[in-house]
This record gives structure tokens, sequence and C-alpha cells, in this order.
């Protein structure tokens, strides 16, 4: 039945006026950055150096073999042939090899074509049957997706090539992998999008109502790709940051616009004003959510502290996605209730759900309080479960390992992806992605150079070294061949021991395993700064907010919590392969870290974001003179259904990645999706209460000096309603 009162007090039209203008506002900044970032997004980097380690040793012996020879030793193309026939080392060159030669040499940005015939290395470059071959370019400054769309055209031209040749290398790998989470994050959110539409219309109980998060999840990913158009001016920003724009402002938009439009539905009922309803919403779920915003974007913002491309790009445009979905829910949404607020206000539940207040002033009470209740008569019981079933998932995270993206990770429908598994398959000693000895040295004698390759020949997980090659000036280069994967465990111990040889002169390992050390040693010199950032970001928020000393404290101690058993999980799912045949991959071992490093930030925003939820409710009850069990109680009760139904609609949003063909884009969302559904049952629903219990009114104290000098204006009682003071004084009268 509607739940709109029987008489109630619309704003007056200036105010009406004055929010239209807003919406109209807001629709016009919305559309200047769909525009404006649709021409941006064109510009996005999608490169190698987005996880480059700036200043490391091995970016800058990877700059001084581009000088010397003008061809990157990051990029190149690896075109895996299939003859007609089985050939040797003495073979003339196939037809199909030659055309592909000439296709190479033709690409402006090739600097040097190798193939079987011009190297003399049939061992490497022809297949162990001789039914394959390889033919690879070095490739210079260059526009990776318009050269490889390109070479793929020119290569599809020719019939004879068509379906018997597979582009793959380093470039191809990198644009494929872009390509394919961009095609994968669309199919992933339309395949979700109309489960979450129907969910949001049971969540928010009307199909009006059921828009807003939609309307407020384009708003804030439009201001963020306009946004990201002017960053993009001055920074690089990679392309990978759209998929967490698009996932994180939908699942926040959900959030915020939820905590208001149910305060909104609250505060209405109780005022029959629209106006003061409003005004009760600004002061109490607006400062909720203003905080929560704050907080979350500051903890995304933090990842900017990284150097590499991929990380700051990540921190930027999720800061921006954060604040445009606060600001939708601050400053738009307002107008918007302003204008159609007693439609928004109409829902289809029956009355027992939603009974207007108690003329004795006694508290609505529902299922959230009587758990809240449940929980706090045993509290020690309680909170040892929960803490043995986060610690019990949390555990597997001891055992992590870390790893990449590379062309292992592309499905077998890509190019890249076939030819890495020809590569891997069908020859001996050819490396997909072979590192590179370089030694940087004027007095360097041939002696030298022929004991050092006879030093690395005896590394193990080495699989073939090639003589020393003089580059120019002072560099000369070995290219070594490793047995493993370049970016498994083992091939990374490997590297270690070429980059531990003894030489004369300045030794530095290149190639994709050492790019990933390089970005590992950087990740991990950064982390601590990040991590503490995070947390005093959290403790002075929750601060400002409770007042309290030891409610921020407990906040961030849970969060770790939720983080270390999300962490956990993955280790379990993908690492370890336990999900491998559920969620249709390979089990690559270990866990990608800059996915980790992501997942970090966003889950410990999102756990804070529902800790303020919490907190906020039960500061206001406690406020009102609630006891401290009364307060956690009726806090929970008025927040756990809002929470819950938030954390179900972002784990849709963000669990939808899992159906990407990326592990990586599978680790992203399904981590963030189990850590709020951990964080909004076992956390917020079990262990809070259980915890703020066992402390008592000790989970309240503030310094004194802290009352005096910190003040949040929270609303505990409700706003005048001038009609109701006229009814009450007729009545004494």
């Amino acid at each position: 039945m509607s739940q709109i009162p029987p008489t109630f007090q619309t704003p007056p039209a200036d105010k009406r006026r004055r929010a239209r203008l807003v919406l109209w506002a807001a629709g016009a900044i919305a559309l200047l950055g769909l525009l404006g970032g649709g021409i941006a997004s064109s510009h996005l980097t999608s490169s190698l150096s987005d996880y480059d380690a700036p200043g490391s040793a091995v970016v800058l012996a990877q700059h001084q073999i581009q000088r010397v020879t003008g061809a990157n030793p990051e990029e190149g193309y690896e075109v895996v042939v299939r003859t007609a026939a089985p050939i040797g080392v003495s073979s003339p060159v196939p037809s199909r090899v030659a055309r592909v030669v000439a296709l190479l040499r033709a690409r402006p940005e090739v600097r040097r074509v190798l193939d079987y015939a011009t190297t003399g290395d049939g061992s490497t470059m022809i297949s162990k049957g001789g039914e394959f071959t390889v033919v690879v370019a070095t490739v210079g400054a260059v526009r990776e997706k318009q050269a490889v769309a390109a070479l793929q055209h020119a290569i599809a031209a020719q019939p004879s090539l068509k379906s018997n040749t597979w582009l793959g290398g380093p470039t191809v790998a990198d644009v494929q992998i872009a390509a394919v989470s961009s095609q994968d994050l669309g199919r992933a959110e339309l395949f979700a999008l109309p489960f979450l539409i129907l969910l949001l219309f049971f969540v928010f109980r009307g199909l009006r109502a059921a828009t807003v998060p939609l309307l407020g999840a384009v708003f804030a990913i439009a201001v963020t790709l306009g946004v990201m158009g002017l960053v993009i001016v001055a920074l690089p920003l990679s392309v990978f940051a759209l998929n967490l724009v698009i996932a994180l402002g939908l699942g926040l938009s959900v959030d915020f616009s939820l905590l208001i439009v149910s305060r909104f539905r609250e505060e209405f009922r109780r005022q029959e004003s629209i106006g003061v309803a409003l005004a009760t919403v600004r002061q109490t779920a607006g400062h909720t959510v203003l905080f929560s915003s704050l907080t979350i974007a500051a903890a995304m913002a933090t990842l900017a502290i990284f150097p590499e491309r991929f990380v700051y790009s990540m921190g930027i445009a999720g800061a921006i996605v954060v604040l445009a979905a606060g600001g939708f829910a601050l400053f738009v949404l307002p107008s918007l209730l302003t204008v159609f607020g007693e439609r928004i206000a109409t829902t289809r539940t029956s009355s027992r759900h939603h009974a207007l207040p108690a003329q004795d002033g006694a508290q609505r009470t529902g299922r959230w309080y009587r758990i809240a209740t449940v929980i706090m008569r045993r509290p020690a019981l309680w909170a040892l479960s929960a803490i043995l079933i986060l610690v019990v998932l949390a555990a597997p995270f001891l055992h992590v390992s870390f790893t990449g993206a590379d062309a292992s990770a592309l499905p077998a429908s890509s190019s890249a992806g076939t030819a890495y598994q020809l590569v891997q398959s069908k020859f001996t000693a050819f490396s997909e992605a072979p590192a590179s000895v370089v030694v940087d040295g004027a007095g360097t004698t041939p002696a030298d150079l022929a004991s050092l390759a006879t030093k690395a020949a005896a590394v193990p997980g080495v699989k073939a070294v090639s003589t020393f090659e003089h580059l120019g000036g002072s560099l000369w280069e070995s290219n070594v061949a490793l047995s493993s994967a370049p970016l498994s465990p083992a091939a990374q111990r490997t590297v270690n021991g070429l980059q531990s040889l003894h030489a004369p002169e300045q030794l530095t390992v290149v190639g994709q395993t050492a790019s990933f050390l390089s970005l590992q040693k950087s990740l991990k010199s950064h982390l601590p700064l990040v991590l503490g950032l995070i947390v005093l970001i959290a403790l002075v928020m929750l601060f400002a907010m409770t007042r309290s000393m030891v409610l921020p404290l407990m906040a961030v101690v849970m969060n770790v919590f939720t983080i270390g058993a999300t962490f956990g999980l993955l280790v379990w799912a993908f690492q370890w392969g336990h999900l491998s045949h559920l969620l249709g991959f390979s089990g690559p071992g270990a866990l990608q870290s800059t996915s980790l490093i992501i997942i970090l930030a966003v889950v410990f925003g999102l756990s804070t974001d529902y800790g303020v939820f919490l907190l906020g409710r039960m500061k206001e009850e406690h406020d009102a003179g609630a006891t401290p069990d009364q307060a956690v109680a009726l806090g929970l009760d008025r927040t756990g259904g809002i929470v819950s139904a938030a954390a179900v609609c972002l784990a849709l949003a963000m669990g939808a990645l899992v159906l990407s063909r990326l592990v990586f884009v599978k680790e992203l969302g399904l981590g963030v999706a189990f850590a709020v559904i951990l964080d909004a049952t076992v956390v917020r629903a079990i262990l809070v209460p259980a915890v703020m219990k066992l402390f008592g009114p000790v989970a309240w104290w503030s310094p004194r000096q802290a009352r005096r000098t910190v003040s949040v204006p929270v609303i505990t009682k409700a706003p005048l309603n001038p009609g109701a003071i006229l009814a009450d004084l007729s009545a004494t009268k």
C-alpha cells in the first residue's frame, strides 16, 4: 500500500524551481563528461610501460638499449608460422615465412627481423617436428593498438597466411589483454544489469526509486570520464582504470542512494514534509555519505603514491568516481527528492513493516534488533567464532606467491595466446619472453663475456644462452632462454640468479621477468607508506565522526580481518586452483600483485564505508539517550538491512567480473564481491555487536579535549513540525 501520509507538505515553488535547475545542470555536466571522456578514452595508454618502475635499473638499461639500437627491449613481435612441409636448419626459406618477413620489414616501427635463416639458429627457431617456425621482430617507438591492428589486417589479407600464422609477442599480448578486458567488462555488466535492476526494484521497493542509483551511476561514471580527460593532458593514465570506474561507480551509487532514500522515506513518514525530511536527511545520512565518500576517496588516492602508471591510474580514477558518486548523493539526489519526493516515497509493502512510530515514543524494532540482542547475550562466544572464521579464511595467504599479466593469461581465441601455447609446446629452446643479460663496460674483453655466458648457462632454470652481441657504444647483450614461464616463481628465481652473477662491469638483466621483479620491488618499497596513510585516514575520519578513541581502532582491526580473509580466499581459489573448473581458468599458481593492491584499497575503503553507516547510526542513537547496548541494537536494526542490500548489489556489480576470460580480472571481481558480503555478514552483523558489548561504555570513550574540539552535527530529535505543534496547542485548549 502507499506509504505517503494523507496530508503532507510539498516544498515551496522557488525551491522546486532551484531543484530543477540543479537537475538540468547535473544532466549537462554528465553529458559534457561523456563527450569529453569519449574523446579522451582513445588517449588512455595500454602499453607495457604501464607496469614500469620508473628509475629502476631495469628501466634505465632498457632506455640505454633503445638509445643505442632504436629498439625498445620491452616491445616486439613474434609470428609463429606453420610450414607447408617440415623444414630443417638448412632448408630454404618457405614462401609463408618469406611473406611474414616482408610484412614485418614493411612496418615503420620494426627495427630488425630475425628468422632461422638469418640467425642460423634452427634449433631454437624451428619446432621439434619442423612443422612450425617463429619469426621475431624488434620494435622501436610504437603506438601499440594501431600498429597491431594494421599488422593483423596485413596478415589477414594474405590467403596463405590467414590460417597458418599466429601473431604474438609482448606488444601484441599487451594490446589483446586490454581488448579482452574491455570486451569482457562490457559482457559481464550487460549480463549482470538485468539482475541488478530486478534486485534494485526489490531493495528500493519501487521502480521509480530503483532508477535513482542507476542515474547516480551514469552521473558518476560520466563525470569521472570527463575529469580523466582533463587529467591526461598533464599525466598519462592507463585504460585499465575504466574497469574499476564502471564497477565502483555503479556499486557506490547503489550504496549512497540506498542510504539517502531509506532515511528520506523514514523521515518523510515521520515529518509529513519533504522539506523537513530532507533537512534531517542532510544532517544524518548526508553526513554519513560525506564521511564515507571522503574516506574511500582518500584510500583510493593513496594508490597515486605508487609510480607505476597502472596502479596510480586506478587510484586517481577510483578517487574521482567515489567523489562523483558522493556528489550525486549529496547534491543531485536531494534535488531529485525535492521534485519527485512524494513519488519516490511510494512503496508497495504492508504497513506493518513501515508503521509510524508509536505515540508513546517507543522505538519500533525488527529482525536486526533481535539478531543483535541474541549476539550480545553471549558476546565472547560470538566474537571468538567470528574471529576463528576470519582467521581460517586468511590462513592460505601465508603461502601467497605473486605474478603478473602476460600472454599466458590470454584465451586460446586470441592470436597471442595461441602463439604462446605453440611456443611452449612445440619449441625446445625458443623462449616466448627471454631474459637478456646486458653488460655496460668499455673495458669488457671477449674472454670476460665468454666466461660470463658460461656462468649464465650454469644458473638453474636456464635453457640456452646466446653469445654476447655488441649493441653499440659500451653495451653488450646475451639472450637467455628460460625453461619456465616468464612470470612463474621458477623463472623469477632464475633471473635473480642471473642478476647475482659476478661481472667485471655493470650487469643488468632485462626482459619480462626482470621487469616484473623490478615492479615487485617498487611496490614493496612504497606499500608501507600507502598502508600507513590508509589506516591514518580511516582513524582520523572515524574519530571525527564518532568522537571515540576506541571505535576507529576497532573498525581498522576489523577491516584488516576482512582483507586478510579475502586474500586467503583468493590464494585458495586462484593460486591453488580450487575454483579453476568452476570459474574456467587454468591455475596460474600465483596472484597478480597489482590486483591485490587495488583490492586492498577498494576493500579497506568499502569496509570503512559500511562501518561508517553502522557506527554513525549507533552514535545517533547513543547521543539520543540510548544505553550502549540499545545503541548497538538500534543502530544495527536501522542499518543492517541497508548494509546487506548495498553489499549484495555491489557484490553483483563487481562479481560479474568473474565472467572475464582474464584471471587477474576474475581475481578483482571475486575478491571485492566476497569481501563486501563477508564484511556485511560476519563482521558487521556478528563481530561488531559482540565486540561492542564486550567493550561496553568504553567503546564510546573520548578525551575531554576531543569532546570540546571535535563536533559533528547529528540530529537526535526530529525537526519541528509546525502542523503538529498547532494541533497540540489546539488539543491543549
